[in-house]
């Protein structure tokens, strides 16, 4: 049903200091989000993959785990992408 919902997509970038801010209100808004991660921060960008799939995020009075439709590489610009959504 919330797929149904969901409007549209917002690109967000994890070297931005309120990345987590961005993807809860883009939730609240039923909007998946693109979460970019660039070359130079991999390393970070696995622990955050990890931590969305172990630890719910608060969404209003919600605990919601995001749903990882799709991880990959870009060639083009060396940067790591996931698409989240609500489940």
């Amino acid at each position: 049903m919330l797929d149904v919902l969901q409007v549209g997509n917002l690109t967000v970038w994890l070297d931005e200091p309120n990345w987590q801010e961005q993807v809860k209100e883009a939730f609240k808004q039923g909007v998946s989000v693109s979460l970019i991660a660039p070359p130079d921060a991999r390393g970070d960008f696995k622990s955050v993959i990890l931590s969305l799939a172990l630890e719910a995020m608060e969404v209003e009075f919600l605990q919601v785990h995001p749903v990882m439709e799709l991880c990959r590489g870009v060639a083009r610009i060396g940067s790591e992408i996931v698409n989240l959504k609500t489940s």
